[in-house]
């Protein structure tokens, strides 16, 4: 019964952790012209929420490829804060990525899988 009740506690534990939001963060020194980039993978109807904060201005997208194609769920442009919930619709390979306008950047990402 002990044998029993510890694989049914250690079961629940691993279903418990299964469902437990993936966290990820970095820290990046870009020079200009630098590019940074972290790409995911995401199950049909997971959901990334990311946040990307940088000391200047950064160019940011946030895409996935499909072959030859790039499509852009969040298109190129200047920023220093971006914060955003994204849910996926497709099996995919999703991709943050900044590009330093400026030397001496500094860019603080983190992301949660769920």
């Amino acid at each position: 019964m002990k044998a029993l009740t510890l694989l049914l506690l250690a079961s629940f534990s691993a279903a418990l952790t299964a469902e437990e939001p993936q966290k990820h963060f970095g820290y990046f020194k870009v020079g200009k012209g630098q590019i940074g980039e972290t790409c995911p993978e995401l199950k049909k109807g997971q959901q990334l929420t990311y946040s990307v904060k940088s000391n200047k201005l950064i160019k940011f997208n946030f895409h996935y490829h499909k072959g030859e194609e790039v499509t852009y769920p969040v298109e190129d442009h200047d920023t220093q804060k971006i914060e955003k919930t994204f849910t996926a619709d497709m099996d995919e390979t999703y991709c943050l990525m900044w590009t330093g306008i400026e030397n001496y950047t500094t860019v603080e990402m983190e992301y949660f899988i769920h």
